[in-house]
């Protein structure tokens, strides 16, 4: 049986998708910053500041972060108010933002 603890492929892909879509849309000027984000929608900033560390683009392969997973009202956030696809998101399929 897996280790519950042990965080699986699908969980990786959907946070490094996550901070690739925060990147992008800092890029285009749509969000400041990942601080910026995490504000706005009542986040806490230094659990992501440590997730994106682990999951970021330029991510430490030896820094390993508490936080697993990305918080559902984080994706909610992304999906909903600024047009990244759910099913890109959550699937990887796709474009990341919706039309």
């Amino acid at each position: 049986m897996k280790n519950p603890k042990q965080l699986t492929e699908i969980a990786k892909g959907l946070n490094c998708r996550f901070f690739e879509a925060i990147g992008f849309l800092v890029s285009i000027g749509q969000v400041k910053s990942l601080s910026g984000f995490c504000n706005e929608y009542g986040l806490s900033a230094p659990r992501y500041r440590e997730m994106r560390a682990t999951y970021g683009i330029n991510h430490n392969s030896k820094t390993v972060s508490r936080y697993k997973s990305v918080e559902t009202e984080a994706l909610y956030y992304l999906c909903n108010f600024h047009s990244v696809s759910s099913e890109w998101l959550l699937l990887g399929h796709g474009k990341m933002l919706k039309r």
